[in-house]
């Protein structure tokens, strides 16, 4: 008998672990993410040495991003189903992974040490992965989650 949990094991385990948010973590979300806007606006006006005005390319995304988090936070004050939040939690990651891709494809950074950028992008790179494989197993703990409701 093997004794090793196998990956449905693990997401059955990961859904009935889940624990319940209370609302105060989707109102410091959603405090946090107007503090992330406000930040994100004025770096420009800020004359940071290191950010390029080409961040005005990829502010649009970013915006997009934290405003729809921002909303969707909003949303669960009042209406948080779990196969909601798994859904919605998907479309974040998407979105993340377009604001990685865009520093990434854009990067309007200018270090003076070389190294400095290729370990930059090396991250971003890494982010991109770790937000991929973040969202294959959202999107297999939704159909698992679809599974197990059909089956009661």
């Amino acid at each position: 008998m093997n004794n090793n949990p196998n990956l449905i094991d693990t997401l059955k385990k990961s859904i009935k672990d889940e624990k319940e948010v209370k609302n105060s973590e989707f109102i410091i979300a959603i405090v946090i993410n107007i503090i992330f806007l406000y930040i994100f606006n004025n770096l420009l006006n800020w004359h940071i040495s290191f950010i390029t005005n080409s961040f005005q390319d990829v502010l649009w995304i970013i915006n997009l991003t934290l405003t729809f988090t921002i909303i969707v936070n909003a949303l669960y004050l009042f209406y948080q189903p779990k196969w909601l939040r798994d859904s919605v939690q998907i479309i974040i990651n998407i979105l993340g992974f377009l604001v990685v891709y865009f520093l990434y494809a854009v990067y309007p950074f200018k270090f003076s040490q070389v190294f400095i950028s290729y370990g930059l992008k090396l991250v971003l790179i890494l982010i991109m992965i770790g937000i991929i494989a973040a969202t294959i197993y959202q999107i297999m703990q939704l159909i698992l989650r679809i599974y197990l409701k059909l089956q009661k």
